[in-house]
């Protein structure tokens, strides 16, 4: 029932002639696609090894610009285990994402020394996206918001995960956030939520479908947390509003009714991607935008493009929006991290003499009382309004008589630099850490934490127990 509705109104979106290309494409799978973590992979070495798997990885076909989607690739063909099990997704080297998913933190294009607001950021591939970029770029900070408590455990456990320290996490509602700090970000990703109709090439035999009703709901909620976005982007910073929906009310309506609101203060620029298509005028003979402002924004289609169904539309700012100040509360009762030189120096001396990390003046570390965290000095830009849940990534807890106590972001962010108490692993070893399993070996003193590489990357952190490796991965 569902799947017929979904499709009866797909065809009153489409020209004559595309709507059974469309249904024909709900017959054929998408094929996976995963997201490089630059800071943890080379591109070179994975291809290497895939191609020792007899699998492929190749990229979109989506811009002549070879550059501009370099670190998103198809996977040639399914294992029987999920790409989300193999020791490269469990160990932070790849992000397992959609093509099209990825594209909106692509046309954000955040800069070196960037400020970045992931407005709706769970579960995270879209922030891993931005601070990778950023990391690269040797400087910015990305603010990850999520007010949902199991999709922020989601998101703080893929940047976790993958070892981005130039991060934090909110938790406020999207469409609050601007009033609390606007004029405060230098680009902001609204990937907001939606009916997820776009998905469908996932759920065939469950096919989401939403009424006009509820996608009208979803609409008014977009459009508020949009507004919100944009207060808290500064006046030249820009902005992307994407969705993996294809319903009109939730895209081309939400941008039409914010260029509405907002003409003199808001900028529709234009998406630059070769192979898109271009966004709908009218819905149900009714007027949403000129031919001009539909061309500058990106409709994605599983018949056309070959992926999941995705909207993204790029605003920019051009003079500040109304808000009304607001105060958190918790802000006043929240304890200070502490950032002191002999902080930094401790962390420095115990990091070198334990695994012989040579002092790198560059980290910055930061410690509450339950935890010694690795974050970027970008930190330093943070709006200070802001109730931070939680920032960088933890590298020690504190145990109850002050003892440090190593924790698996040890090994994702600073393994690499391990040349004691570390060895390297096989690629059968590193599966069975990321399958949750002790190994069998003897390789330091009771007791004793060690890091685990794999081909000289920081792959996992095991505490010697007897004749076990215990594995702290988590």
């Amino acid at each position: 029932m569902k799947k017929q509705l979904y499709l009866d109104f797909i065809k009153t979106l489409l020209p004559d002639g595309e709507f059974e290309a469309f249904k024909a494409s709900y017959q054929q799978r998408i094929p996976k696609s995963i997201k490089l973590i630059s800071q943890k992979a080379k591109k070179s070495d994975l291809l290497a090894y895939f191609s020792s798997q007899s699998r492929t990885l190749t990229p979109p076909d989506l811009s002549h610009d070879q550059t501009f989607y370099d670190d998103v690739l198809y996977v040639s063909k399914e294992e029987k285990s999920s790409l989300g099990s193999h020791f490269l997704h469990q160990g932070g080297f790849f992000y397992v994402q959609e093509v099209a998913a990825g594209l909106s933190a692509q046309i954000l294009n955040p800069q070196a020394g960037d400020l970045v607001l992931d407005l709706c950021a769970a579960p995270g591939g879209k922030s891993l996206q931005l601070a990778d970029v950023l990391l690269s770029q040797g400087a910015g900070f990305v603010l990850a918001n999520e007010p949902l408590s199991p999709r922020r455990k989601a998101l703080i456990f893929n940047l976790n995960r993958c070892g981005l320290h130039n991060t934090g996490i909110l938790a406020y509602r999207g469409e609050q956030v601007g009033d609390f700090v606007p004029e405060s970000f230098d680009k902001v990703l609204v990937d907001a939520p939606c009916s997820g109709e776009g998905m469908n090439y996932k759920h065939d035999k469950n096919t989401r479908y939403r009424d006009a009703k509820t996608a009208q709901q979803f609409a008014q909620l977009q459009l508020q947390i949009l507004i919100s976005g944009l207060k808290a982007l500064k006046v030249g910073g820009e902005l992307v509003y994407s969705t993996c929906t294809l319903n009109p009310l939730e895209n081309e309506g939400v941008i039409s009714q914010i260029l509405k609101l907002f003409p003199e203060q808001i900028e529709l620029l234009p998406v630059p991607i070769d192979q898109k298509s271009p966004g709908l005028t009218d819905y149900l003979g009714q007027e949403l935008l000129s031919e001009q402002q539909a061309c500058k924004l990106a409709r994605f289609w599983p018949h056309i493009q070959h992926t999941g169904g995705f909207f993204i539309a790029k605003l920019r700012k051009l003079a500040p929006l109304p808000y009304t100040p607001q105060r958190d509360q918790r802000k006043q009762e929240q304890s200070g991290l502490q950032v002191s030189s002999q902080l930094q120096d401790q962390v420095r001396t115990f990091l070198n003499e334990q695994w012989g990390m040579q002092r790198d003046e560059k980290l910055t570390f930061v410690a509450s009382d339950s935890a010694i965290y690795l974050t970027s000095s970008e930190r330093k830009k943070l709006p200070s309004q802001l109730f931070i849940e939680k920032i960088g990534i933890p590298l020690f807890k504190i145990g109850f008589k002050g003892e440090w106590i190593p924790q698996q972001g040890l090994a994702t962010c600073l393994g690499d630099n391990a040349v004691l108490n570390t060895y390297e692993i096989t690629d059968e070893q590193a599966q069975k850490l990321s399958d949750k399993l002790d190994l069998q070996e003897k390789r330091g003193a009771d007791g004793q934490f060690l890091i685990l590489q794999r081909k000289g990357h920081g792959f996992a952190l095991v505490k010697q127990v007897g004749e076990i490796l215990k594995n702290k991965m988590g």
